[in-house]
């Protein structure tokens, strides 16, 4: 039971690249009012891919996403489905330091593992900091710092039997992001949990484009 709770954290954990704008290394909505992205994401025992679609203004902004896990130790998989709210504020007359709070609520099932199902719903809440670097010849270098809480809920079902169990801890998101021409951003990042069931640490690589407006 113990290995079936860790492998969901991690799940939640993972598939939870950060969806701010300038503050999570990603093109800002204030060029571009739409957002596709996709996101690939490697830790110990584990591999996956994100897919999301948002939309924002001027400060506010809010998507979702749908994910896949692969645990490569047990050979099994789980999906997710997301969704997530936010703000961009400047902090500085120039706009160069922006703070963005995020919201995100997502549900997965799986991974089951023989005759156990599982599905986990989780809350996670926090704000990230990106700092424009460098802005020239249509590249821009934005490194980014975030901080959440996170609220994971795990319910097993064994033969009709159900049992649950939560878990709160922390997510800590180190990155930057490269944005080319305002609405292409490729963006790596670090995310290290704390006090989870989950402790190692998540590698993304994440792919955006901005459109409209």
């Amino acid at each position: 039971m113990k290995l079936v709770v860790s492998m969901a954290m991690v799940l939640l954990l993972a598939a939870s690249s950060a969806e701010a704008q300038l503050c999570g290394g990603n093109p800002s909505f204030r060029d571009g009012p739409y957002q596709v992205g996709v996101s690939t994401f490697f830790t110990d025992g584990a591999r996956g891919v994100e897919g999301t679609f948002a939309g924002g203004g001027e400060s506010l902004f809010a998507g979702v996403g749908l994910s896949v896990t692969n645990f490569t130790a047990v050979d099994v998989r789980a999906t997710g489905i997301a969704a997530f709210v936010g703000a961009e504020f400047a902090t500085d007359q120039r706009s160069k330091v922006l703070l963005c709070p995020v919201l995100r609520l997502g549900f997965s099932s799986g991974p089951d593992v023989g005759p156990v199902d599982v599905s986990t719903a989780s809350v996670r809440g926090g704000a990230s900091v990106g700092v424009i670097a460098s802005d020239m010849d249509g590249l821009m270098v934005v490194p980014f710092f975030g901080l959440a809480a996170v609220y994971d809920r795990v319910t097993t079902d064994f033969g009709g039997v159900e049992a649950s169990g939560s878990d709160t801890g922390g997510i800590a998101d180190l990155g930057v992001g490269f944005l080319f021409n305002r609405n292409v951003g490729i963006t790596p990042l670090l995310s290290v949990p704390f006090s989870t069931g989950g402790s190692d640490v998540i590698f993304t690589l994440r792919l955006s484009f901005n459109f409209g407006g």
